[in-house]
This record gives C-alpha cells, sequence and structure tokens, in this order.
C-alpha cells in the first residue's frame, strides 16, 4: 500500500508541474522523440549485435566500451539532439543520470513496480528551459541482453562478467531478469 501511495503522490507531482507543452506540440515532441529514441536504438543494436557474432559476449563488451559513446554522439549530431541512455544502475559513470533524468527514471521505476507495466510505461515529453525532453523506458527484451546485464551464473555471459570487470570496476548494470525495466533513453533538443 505504501508503494502504491508513493507512486500516486509521484504521479500527481508530475502531472501538477505538467510538460510546459501545448497538445500539439506533446504529440510532436513524442513523436520526434519515439523517431530519435528507434534510430538510435537500431543503430547500437544492430552494429552490437555484429560484435556478439564475430566474437561473442566479451568481445561485445569491448566493442560497446570502445564504440557506443561515438556512435551516440554521432546520432545526436545527425538528429540535433542530445541523446542519452541512463539508469538507475549504471555501467559506466558517464551514463549517470543527471537530477532531471534521475527524477524521471525514478518515476518510471515506482511504476513499473506497481505492477511491472512493460508496455504500460509510456515515453514523456517535457519542456525545461528552451529545450524539450524526451524520456523511454528501456527493458531487458531479449535473452542476449542479458550475456551483459543477466544474472551470474544463471544467464550472464562468464567471459562477458570478466570483461566488464575488467573496463567498469564500478558496474551496477548486471542482476536483470527478461522482462524488467534496465533504464532509459534520455534525449533533449531546442525547443
Amino acid at each position: 500500500m505504501k508503494r502504491v501511495m508513493g507512486f500516486v503522490t509521484l504521479v500527481a507531482l508530475v502531472a501538477g508541474c505538467g510538460t510546459g507543452l501545448s497538445e500539439l506540440e506533446q504529440k510532436a515532441a513524442l513523436e520526434q522523440g519515439a523517431v530519435i529514441s528507434d534510430a538510435s536504438f537500431q543503430g547500437l543494436s544492430a552494429r552490437l549485435q555484429k560484435a556478439m557474432n564475430e566474437g561473442g559476449p566479451a568481445h561485445a563488451v569491448e566493442f560497446c566500451s570502445l564504440n557506443a559513446m561515438a556512435i551516440v554522439d554521432s546520432l545526436s549530431a545527425v538528429h540535433g539532439a542530445r541523446i542519452r541512455r541512463t539508469s538507475d544502475r549504471v555501467r559506466s559513470p558517464h551514463d549517470k543520470p543527471d537530477d532531471e533524468e534521475a527524477n524521471m527514471m525514478h518515476a518510471m521505476l515506482t511504476e513499473w513496480e506497481v505492477d511491472q507495466p512493460e508496455k504500460g510505461i509510456q515515453a514523456r515529453a517535457v519542456t525545461y528551459g528552451d529545450s524539450i525532453a524526451y524520456y523511454r523506458p528501456i527493458f531487458i527484451s531479449s535473452p542476449a541482453c542479458l550475456k551483459c546485464h543477466g544474472v551470474k551464473s544463471e544467464t550472464a555471459d562468464a567471459s562477458a562478467l570478466d570483461a566488464i570487470a575488467a573496463r567498469y570496476p564500478g558496474d551496477e548494470a548486471t542482476g536483470y531478469q527478461l522482462g524488467e525495466l534496465r533504464g532509459m533513453w534520455s534525449i533533449r533538443w531546442a525547443r
């Protein structure tokens, strides 16, 4: 009951603040954010899958550590937006959420914890000053994700975990199960 009350309070606070966007702007921002996050996901996942096929999960970890940021940066330039992936449990320190992202991540996690509605957690678009921020949940949607984000001695690949430990000594991004909320896309562009 306490968890549900916290969720209701959080939803009321977010709803009370509003998005700062008209209905038409909200629709356009959600559409633009979806296009950018879909393109970013496809760009990253295609290259990551290729690396996985070439050398297995440990090679994919190495590829990701060396290339993911550059891929996202190039997509940011193409779309004229700042594109990030963040979580409450980050692998790399540069993915740590800022205060606004942490608040939105907390809201999504609270929603997910109430009844785990993977398809029910909606993307959001809000304004911050002269920019629009778009947030979209990321779920562990495939067994392949678990190779690097799963549970040790169960679903995670041992060689991937060794590579993660070597490259990311403060890693917090393992221990997930299929269908769990992993993090979110955080995309921001000028209004």
